[in-house]
């Protein structure tokens, strides 16, 4: 029969009370179930064993977690747990995660989420502000949302006492015409067409990477969005019939699957690297693929087209984020 006792015993540093236990009769060993420097701690440890074996249970197995130190994460391992769970988000978006954690790992991989104070997060925003005020805004809501998911309360990132460099606002300067013409003319033939489409219509560069031929409506000279955060975004935008006519040459229509890309092969990431060295080559201010959209939508208000037009061409859900951000004053 199971049975647990407590054994006083005498030491150089004193008395020490032993538990111990057998699971059955006296064919099975005494096992030891702690030793400890009161009698009040003995009964209470005796009166836990005697507990588990009056249910069936083996003590040694609770006896292992009482005395096993808990395994914590580091923030680096949190990390990666978060961005697997990040299952809601494009692939831009966890692409961008993973570019922030090249950041935050460095000062915060190893540590204990839960060590992490107000003062180290303003140290890193010191030591990481050679980066845009704008950009350090982003790095920082992905570490505001890692230490989150680990379940700090509160969170020292979303401290009221965490400052970002100030953001000087600059006005943006579009490409002239004759800038735009240059640009084209000076980017690999195969990246011409789908820069002047960013220029003619408006679009963002990740949106006419992500564009299908199940996405290009031939007869009404339009293209389908079908992702986008709000409903404004997901939406049809008007193309110019002579540009659609290029696009159809790209590619004969027995070859128009539904999932093919319009524009295989332009992502973000060539966008902007062709038109830098454009710029490098023309001797020309550097331009972006994005400032093609300022001056899209720029051309188009200058051109009295309705702001409610614009605005649905642009994927914007309020009228006042067209006129605030993108009414510039072009020269031509």
């Amino acid at each position: 029969m199971a049975s647990v006792s407590i054994r006083p015993r005498s030491t150089k540093s004193g008395s020490r009370f032993q538990v111990r236990y057998r699971l059955g009769g006296r064919g099975y060993p005494l096992v030891h179930g702690g030793s400890f420097p009161t009698l009040k701690e003995a009964r209470l440890r005796r009166d836990l064993v005697a507990g588990e074996l009056a249910a069936g249970r083996n003590p040694a197995d609770t006896l292992r977690t009482l005395t096993e130190t808990p395994q914590r994460r580091t923030f680096a391992q949190w990390a990666t747990v978060y961005t697997a769970s990040r299952v809601d988000v494009a692939a831009e978006t966890s692409k961008g995660i993973h570019s922030h954690l090249m950041r935050l790992n460095p000062r915060f991989g190893d540590r204990d989420p839960a060590g992490i104070t107000v003062a180290d997060v303003q140290e890193w925003i010191g030591a990481n502000a050679d980066l845009k005020p704008a950009s350090l805004g982003r790095y920082l809501a992905t570490l505001r949302l890692i230490l989150d998911f680990a379940g700090l309360e509160p969170n020292p990132a979303r401290d009221g006492r965490v400052k970002l460099p100030r953001i000087e606002q600059t006005t943006v300067e579009p490409p002239s015409a004759e800038q735009v013409e240059t640009i084209i003319a000076t980017v690999p033939s195969r990246w011409r067409l789908p820069l002047r489409v960013l220029e003619q219509t408006g679009m963002r560069v990740g949106e006419l990477h992500g564009l299908e031929w199940r996405d290009v409506d031939v007869a009404a000279s339009r293209f389908r969005i079908r992702q986008g955060k709000t409903a404004a975004a997901r939406r049809w935008i008007s193309v110019p019939a002579w540009l659609m006519v290029e696009i159809q040459d790209t590619c004969p229509p027995d070859d128009r699957t539904a999932a093919r890309r319009v524009f295989p092969g332009f992502t973000p990431d060539v966008a902007k690297n062709v038109m830098a060295r454009a710029c490098r080559a023309a001797g020309i201010a550097h331009f972006h693929p994005h400032d093609l959209r300022h001056r899209y939508a720029s051309v188009k208000i200058a051109e009295g087209v309705p702001v409610t037009d614009l605005a649905a061409q642009l994927g914007h859900s309020k009228k006042s984020l067209t006129l605030d951000v993108y009414s510039h004053v072009l020269v031509d």
